[in-house]
């Protein structure tokens, strides 16, 4: 069988922590940057082996490798605004496998249980990290100020702390945007993590049916 019968999350669930505390920790270090794009490669060959296709396996492994390559190239060049914009780019990308890879899975599942549950909220988790990319990637490519109270380009921890406030729609108003890019990404993630709550989270517990005792 292609699709494993009983897919569990707890071990991508545990990359995208460590990813979190990773961006946390040394998100201003640049020779950090190609540690925290292997996580997320790690965490797209996770999602990958539990949606079940094995012919999907080398693509993302290669995708990976190449992501990975990518952003050491990039730092090692030099160049903060170079460095940024491809190694969030690279990041952006294995964020949108990885999401589509979970999703597959969940979706998949006859029954919803807890592993359902554990595959939405690593979902969430990774909508998080998705638009933190896009947003430094586009800081990157655009040069001028694109958030008020964030001052380098290259601080990943502050653009994943602006995307986690704005996902849950907390607008704490530390961080704010700074042009026209940024409010319209800003919008986009606001009502993709909404609609995502409402919808897929809510669709989600409604089905879940504990398993009972024998």
């Amino acid at each position: 069988m292609d699709r494993p019968a009983t897919p569990r999350f707890g071990a991508l669930l545990a990359a995208i922590v460590l990813l979190y505390i990773l961006v946390i920790a040394v998100g201003r270090s640049s020779a950090a940057v190609p540690l925290r794009v292997l996580v997320l490669g790690a965490a797209l060959m996770l999602a990958v082996r539990l949606a079940g296709p094995r012919r999907w396996a080398r693509a993302a492994l290669a995708g990976a490798v190449g992501a990975v390559a990518v952003s050491a190239v990039a730092v090692a060049a030099g160049g903060t605004r170079l460095a940024t914009g491809l190694s969030s780019a690279a990041t952006f990308l294995l964020v949108c496998a990885t999401i589509a890879a979970t999703a597959r899975t969940v979706a998949g599942r006859r029954r919803v249980d807890i592993q359902a549950v554990a595959g939405a909220l690593a979902t969430y988790l990774l909508l998080a990290l998705l638009f933190s990319s896009l947003h430094q990637m586009v800081a990157a490519i655009l040069g001028g100020p694109y958030l008020t109270g964030v001052d380098r380009v290259d601080d990943a921890s502050a653009f994943l702390y602006f995307s986690v406030v704005t996902l849950t729609t907390v607008g704490f108003g530390d961080i704010v945007p700074a042009s026209n890019a940024a409010r319209a990404v800003v919008v986009a993630e606001a009502l993709t993590g909404q609609l995502y709550l409402v919808s897929v989270v809510a669709a989600v517990v409604a089905r879940w049916t504990p398993r009972t005792p024998a």
